[in-house]
């Protein structure tokens, strides 16, 4: 008996989308292969997967009418400035999340991206994220975290970060309910939110991360 084949135009319009999004295929193969054992190398595959795509230059032409009242504005971090800070600050906050971590505040900002106002701010706006959602940087929050910022962007990389959720419940089942009360959390904060990529970190990091929390519209 011969094998049921889906219909030429189900094939057609299946190839005519993944076409469109024009994504660097390889790269996204290479992100999934590393991911794993090694998720920052996976985030710069993926990054460079998007990089100068169709979907990409969407999400960005989106994000900069969000924030266009920033558009060049540089960003510049002083983590000894910002660690004098109290912690209920957002630069108190944030500068005790990245020293406590040994995180680099420019570690995903690319050579490509580096003179891009947007692609830089995109960048360095991810463990600002962490701070404004109360998400830490466990695989849970880090899923979170993902669900926040991909019902605010519509980006390549959360969503990619969001696919390996069923992987890791399947290896971890102690913390299935965990990780979909946080992704559900992180939707809900990301659909209620006012576009955080429009918020001017850079000139707000003495007050209070509750303040911030109340204009931005995250409720926890």
């Amino acid at each position: 008996m011969a094998m049921a084949t889906k219909p030429f135009f189900y094939r057609s319009f299946r190839t005519r989308s993944l076409s469109w999004l024009d994504l660097n295929w390889q790269e996204v193969r290479k992100a999934y292969a590393v991911f794993i054992n090694d998720p920052s190398q996976g985030i710069l595959h993926i990054l460079a997967a998007g990089r100068g795509s169709r979907w990409q230059n969407w999400v960005e032409a989106r994000l900069a009418r969000q924030a266009e009242k920033l558009a060049g504005q540089p960003i510049a971090i002083d983590l000894e400035t910002l660690r004098q800070l109290p912690e209920t600050t957002l630069g108190g906050a944030y500068a005790a999340h990245i020293l406590g971590h040994g995180y680099d505040p420019e570690g995903f900002v690319t050579v490509e991206s580096r003179d891009s106002w947007l692609q830089r701010r995109m960048a360095i706006s991810h463990d600002i994220h962490h701070i404004l959602t109360g998400f830490d940087s466990s695989p849970v929050g880090e899923f979170g975290l993902a669900a926040f910022v991909w019902v605010q962007y519509r980006d390549l990389l959360n969503l990619f970060v969001l696919s390996h959720v069923p992987w890791f419940m399947v290896g971890h089942p102690h913390l299935i309910g965990k990780t979909v009360r946080a992704v559900v959390q992180g939707w809900q904060m990301g659909q209620q939110s006012q576009p955080a990529i429009a918020y001017p970190f850079e000139q707000n990091w003495q007050t209070p991360v509750t303040e911030v929390q109340r204009e931005l519209g995250i409720v926890g």
